[in-house]
C-alpha cells in the first residue's frame, strides 16, 4: 500500500505545481531527452496530442518533454492512457520517443476500448 501511496502523493503535489505553471508557458522544463536514451517516471502533463511530460524528479525543472514517434492520438486519448501513470520511453536518434505505460505499449493502449471511452468522456 505504501508503495502505491508515494506516487499518488507525488502526482498530487506535482499536479498543483503544474496548475500554477500552465499559464506561464512551457510545462516541461527539464532538459531534452538524450538520443538513444531512456526516460522513466510518472506522466504528469500532456502538453498536446503528440507529446508527454515524464517526471524524473519532483520539480517541474526535471519534467522531460517526450515528443512521441509516429503516434496519432488526441490529447484526450493521451490523457486517458498515460496521465498519472508510470511510463518508460525509449528515445530514438531523432529525439522522439516510443513509450510503454505501466507495462503496455502506449500505441496499443490508445486502441483499447476502455481508453477510447475514457478519452471520449474526457471532453
Amino acid at each position: 500500500m505504501g508503495e502505491r501511496l508515494v506516487p499518488l502523493l507525488m502526482i498530487a503535489v506535482l499536479a498543483a505545481a503544474f496548475a500554477s505553471r500552465a499559464a506561464a508557458g512551457e510545462i516541461c522544463e527539464g532538459a531534452a531527452p538524450s538520443a538513444q536514451g531512456t526516460v522513466h517516471g510518472p506522466v504528469l502533463a500532456v502538453p498536446d496530442a503528440s507529446s508527454l511530460c515524464v517526471a524524473t524528479g519532483v520539480s517541474p525543472s526535471t519534467w522531460v518533454r517526450i515528443p512521441l514517434d509516429r503516434l496519432q492520438a488526441t490529447k484526450a486519448a493521451l490523457m486517458a492512457a498515460a496521465f498519472g501513470k508510470n511510463a518508460t520511453c525509449a528515445v530514438n536518434a531523432d529525439g522522439r520517443g516510443v513509450c510503454v505505460v505501466e507495462g503496455k505499449p502506449l500505441a496499443e493502449l490508445l486502441h483499447s476500448p476502455e481508453i477510447v471511452k475514457a478519452a471520449y468522456d474526457w471532453r
